[in-house]
């Protein structure tokens, strides 16, 4: 790949699908997915004029980027933020003529579902359903991870001090280690509902110190801020939705993304690497860029197979889940009751984000449940999630009864090709597959946002994605 090669000169659409010839003719790199990694990569291959073919299972581009438009406005189902140090994505929509602006998400006002009890913020620190102890019962429980992992966090803004060998004895539980350092059970337990990861008891303190670090580095100051879901860190949107930027980036690339192509082997030889597709077709190429997440890597047949801590750390890998459900107020049931319309709680549905239009109206909900919680709303089924979800708000919230309606969901948890919305570190896995999990192996090098060191979210990806191509150029 050091020599400098044509780009095709055919032009197509964004992505194409459908049954190909058996044998398609070689290119120089295969790109497998197209998320933001993926697109990112191919992009800036093509620049260095390699030939790129790109193979996406699902039927559109964009991985864990999706927009849902509800009544001509978007709702993010995935990555949106766009932090104000986010150079690569940035610089890609700028390129690219997707406009940014400031964060679109406003949030109405903030009540709290806890044992049984609906409260007020000014009710929470003197209410009998407030378990915690000491100053905790002063912080509002949607922001207590906040205020409790900024005070601890060791690295400040050193987002690469959590891959250093001093750092390894927090490679443990990290709802061990907030207890252990005198939070109270109660507090991690109001932490766990709105935790990005599975539970807090199943990930590492290592890797939540590692994002803790990055969201300071973007900008989050105040600790009176939930770290994650909206009104959380200094961000901007995209205009129309996030999707805009990957279906620009897709329509970029000199070859369309190839939709539907469900890869079921990877097979490096001497003289290249061939990908075989659940359709019969097959690709080769010099070399792969592999951005398919570890939750679904780890089904995929690869040969030679990989071994040691490498192939331990996919096929041990732990995805966490994100449900969201869409709901439309009729009447403003806020009103009645006269608490604030969105809700933190100790239940089932976790976050209800009550979302302001731009002229300050709330008409619609979003229900946003992660990890363990999120698989077990997904059990539920779809068929019935929108009747339990508002029957589980009419429960806390009589006012809202006959008030709502059931729009939409989403899982990413339920979605085949991805399992899961985030790549979470259990306790000791960190030590264990952080510095051997994204190294080439054969003619395979991997990228996406599992394999992040320094950044965040969507940059991560596209992080990701620029030391895989400096590999394979290098190679």
């Amino acid at each position: 790949m050091k020599r400098r090669l044509l780009l095709q000169a055919a032009l197509g659409s964004a992505c194409v699908a459908g049954l190909l010839r058996a044998a398609e003719s070689r290119t120089d790199v295969l790109v497998l997915g197209a998320g933001l990694a993926g697109l990112h990569a191919a992009r800036l291959l093509e620049d260095q004029g390699a030939r790129v073919t790109v193979l996406e299972a699902s039927d559109v581009a964009g991985g864990r980027i999706r927009t849902l438009m509800i009544d001509g406005e978007p709702f993010e189902l995935g990555a949106s933020d766009v932090g104000g140090n986010y150079g690569r994505v940035i610089d890609t929509a700028r390129r690219l003529n997707v406009t940014l602006s400031p964060d679109p998400i406003a949030i109405g006002e903030m009540s709290f579902s806890i044992g049984g009890q609906l409260l007020r913020a000014a009710d929470w620190s003197e209410s009998a359903a407030n378990r915690t102890v000491g100053e905790e019962r002063n912080v509002l429980p949607h922001v207590l991870e906040t205020a409790y992992t900024f005070r601890m966090n060791p690295f400040g803004e050193n987002v690469g001090a959590w891959l250093e060998p001093k750092a390894a004895p927090l490679d443990v539980s990290a709802a061990s280690y907030l207890q252990a350092q005198g939070v109270s059970p109660a507090a991690v337990a109001l932490m766990n509902i709105a935790t990005d990861y599975t539970s807090l008891a199943n990930t590492s303190m290592l890797s939540v110190f590692r994002d803790v670090a990055r969201a300071r580095l973007g900008g989050l100051r105040d600790t009176g801020r939930a770290l994650h879901g909206p009104g959380g860190f200094p961000r901007a949107g995209i205009v129309g939705g996030s999707q805009r930027l990957t279906d620009a980036m897709a329509q970029s690339l000199t070859s369309p993304v190839r939709c539907g192509k469900i890869v079921k082997s990877i097979e490096s030889a001497a003289d290249g690497v061939t990908v075989r597709c659940a359709d019969g077709s097959r690709f080769a190429a010099d070399a792969v860029i592999c951005t398919i997440p570890f939750s679904t890597l780890k089904n995929i047949m690869i040969d030679p197979p990989l071994e040691g801590a490498q192939r331990d750390a996919i096929t041990q890998c732990v995805y966490g889940g994100t449900t969201h459900v869409v709901l439309e107020a009729t009447a403003p049931f806020w009103d009645d009751d006269g608490f604030g319309p969105s809700m933190y709680m100790d239940g089932p549905l976790e976050r209800v984000f009550a979302r302001k239009a731009r002229d300050g109206s709330i008409r619609h909900f979003r229900i946003w449940v992660n990890g363990d919680g999120a698989d077990r709303l997904d059990r539920i089924g779809s068929s019935n999630i929108g009747k339990y979800v508002i029957r589980e708000i009419e429960k806390v919230r009589p006012a809202a009864a006959g008030k709502l309606r059931y729009l939409q969901h989403y899982s990413w948890g339920a979605n085949p090709y991805i399992n899961g919305h985030r790549h979470v570190f259990k306790p000791g896995q960190v030590n264990r597959f952080v510095h051997s999990m994204g190294l080439p192996w054969k003619r395979i090098h991997f990228a996406g946002e599992h394999l992040r060191q320094l950044e965040f979210g969507m940059e991560a990806a596209m992080e990701t994605a620029e030391r895989a191509v400096v590999a394979v150029l290098s190679s």
